[in-house]
């Protein structure tokens, strides 16, 4: 009997409460049986709202949820029986990331873009209002969206204007909220900013911004505030419809009177609380800052001391450095003079009645003159580099003629060592152009003889290629490999360096001043070019050279007409090679060279 009459009890108790929402909704509205079973299983929607989104939705200072959507809300509840819970704590790009994961179930003040649709479903709109362009009163150059294209514009971020905005050439600042992206654009780190005309409104007014303009932004388009629903709540969405529907006119004006209306008194602690605190930082700035000048004027006092020493030290460096190179190219030219005589005194003297011993004699004395003479020209062009009295002398010259000089002159180291040597000219590189042809030739003699000297046993060749072309400039290679002692790369880190060489038996056994290279690298840099060095100790050593040389059109053209093929069509051609095994590899011809190497006589046609 107890459990009959206690069941009979919380029968007339619960029942009521179970029915209200079709209860209350029966006698305005009429829903489906869908929308009914619907509400019965979902008593409580947990909602995401923008804190900030004043005055359409925001948390106040107590925690509440306030705004034009929550009145909204307030009456939607007293019609269907509803619960709303707000989920609290979150940022509008929090409870939009929530939304989208399905773990809030829907979003009640929203605009509706394409994007969104694809994570949820929209009712009917039931608020409009306008967009606006936010700028500082003294930027009064925009005037419309046009204005911002290439700016950086602050927005507020997941909100319906990011989506928007997204179509148009402007870059965007993303914040949390409207409020710091109208912060941003009073202190000027912001350009502009785009929200909707009742927040800025009512954020500009609340807070005191006085500096600020707004500039209507498509005055003729309206835009709108949605309900947000997960895409499994169809029924969710047709309840929120039904309920708006059945909202009055005069319950909607109250709504919005109260929050667009709103007469608010401005503020001023805040501001009164900020203009203290950038006082007292000013005031502590300025201590530190006094402080440090004194600190920084007798630091700069003792640095130009010093720089006043330095600036003393250099003069007398460069005044040391100018002496030296001027003493070394009056000793080198005073001593090139009795060098010549002791060389000329000797070739006449081989033209005496002498004995076999004395003409050995003449001749060791004769090749220690031309030793030293090479390492006395050497200083003599180095200490013109330091001085900076070498000039180039650019003037129209022949390929040929070059590299036959070259030739001519190395041939003689070639056949002292008794090595082969080859030479190669790629058919593309044109004869004519202007430059310092003695520079090119020295640079080439000094780097050819170099490699004779460390070669004993192989062949040292000389190849020159076209890299490329550019208009009437052609970057030429200059590439001489030889099978010598090679180098290692401590070695080749100081092959430039003045008075340097390998190691200091390199110095007994081959001589030299260790300038030579030293010499190439300068003249080069004077040119434009670049040398590089690939070396392997006991295989040999590779030097690369290249130089960009403008070509004469003119002679060029003169040299080409004069090779045609009809000149040489009946003459037959012999050529001499040393070594028949390289007879291939000749790709270029030049005039009879005196050097017994591997070299053809006669030019053939390009």
């Amino acid at each position: 009997m107890r459990r009959i009459i206690a069941s009979f009890i919380f029968f007339l108790i619960i029942m009521p409460v179970m029915a209200t929402p079709c209860f209350a909704a029966e006698n305005s509205i009429s829903w489906t049986e869908d929308e009914l079973a619907f509400m019965e299983e979902h008593p409580v929607i947990r909602l995401g709202v923008d804190p900030g989104f004043v005055p359409f939705e925001f948390i106040d200072e107590d925690g509440e949820y306030k705004g034009i959507t929550a009145d909204y809300l307030a009456l939607i509840s007293e019609k269907t029986g509803l619960q709303f819970e707000v989920a609290k704590g979150l940022t509008w790009p929090e409870a939009y990331d929530g939304a989208v994961k399905g773990e809030i179930d829907a979003l009640p003040a929203i605009g509706k873009t394409k994007a969104r649709e694809e994570h949820f479903l929209f009712s009917e709109p039931y608020y409009y209002y306008k967009r606006v362009i936010v700028t500082r009163d003294t930027d009064t150059e925009i005037l419309s969206i046009d204005d911002l294209e290439g700016f950086t514009i602050a927005v507020q971020r997941n909100s319906s204007h990011h989506s928007y905005l997204l179509s148009y050439p402007i870059n965007l600042s993303l914040y949390e909220s409207v409020e710091a992206a109208l912060a941003a654009v009073v202190t000027g780190t912001e350009r502009a900013f785009i929200g909707n005309l009742a927040t800025t409104n009512y954020l500009i007014r609340t807070n005191g911004l006085t500096n600020l303009r707004t500039v209507p932004f498509e005055p003729e388009k309206q835009q709108a505030l949605y309900f947000a629903v997960r895409k499994d709540w169809p029924e969710l969405v047709s309840i929120f419809n039904k309920a708006m529907g059945s909202i009055s006119e005069s319950e909607k004006l109250a709504i919005n009177n109260k929050w667009i209306e709103l007469d608010t008194d401005i503020d001023y602690g805040p501001i009164i609380r900020v203009l203290l605190m950038v006082g007292a930082l000013i005031a502590i700035v300025l201590s530190v800052s006094l402080f440090w000048i004194a600190r920084l004027r007798k630091e700069i006092w003792r640095r130009k001391q010093i720089q006043l020493d330095l600036e003393k030290a250099k003069r007398e460096a460069e005044e040391a450095n100018e002496f030296k190179s001027n003493f070394m190219a009056r000793m080198s030219h005073e001593i090139r003079t009795p060098l010549n005589t002791i060389t000329g005194m000797s070739y006449l003297l081989k033209k005496t009645d002498i004995s076999l011993t004395q003409r050995m004699y003449i001749d060791r004395v004769i090749q220690a003159a031309n030793s030293m003479l090479s390492i006395i020209n050497d200083i003599l062009d180095f200490s013109k580099i330091e001085a900076g009295k070498v000039e180039l002398e650019i003037s129209s010259f022949s390929m040929d003629q070059v590299i036959q000089d070259v030739v001519n002159i190395v041939c003689y180291k070639i056949d002292e060592q008794g090595i082969g040597f080859r030479l190669t000219k790629d058919p593309l590189v044109p004869n004519w152009f202007f430059g310092d042809s003695k520079r090119i030739q020295q640079v080439l003699v000094n780097v050819l003889n170099n490699a004779a000297k460390f070669t004993s046993a192989g062949e040292v060749s000389l190849d020159v290629r076209l890299i490329a072309k550019e208009n009437d400039k052609y970057h030429i290679s200059f590439t001489i490999k030889d099978t010598g002692i090679g180098m290692t790369p401590e070695q080749i880190n100081k092959l430039f360096l003045p008075f340097e060489q390998g190691d200091s038996s390199i110095n007994r056994r081959f001589g030299g001043s260790g300038l030579g290279l030293s010499i190439v690298k300068n003249l080069v840099d004077m040119m434009g070019g670049e040398i590089q060095v690939f070396s392997t100790p006991g295989e040999g050593s590779t030097f690369v050279i290249r130089l960009s040389l403008t070509v004469d059109k003119e002679k060029e053209a003169v040299y080409i007409k004069a090779l045609s093929a009809n000149h040489f069509r009946d003459i037959r051609t012999l050529v001499l090679e040393k070594s028949g095994a390289n007879i291939n590899l000749i790709k270029a011809i030049w005039p009879a060279l005196e050097c017994t190497v591997s070299l053809p006589v006669q030019r053939p046609v390009h």
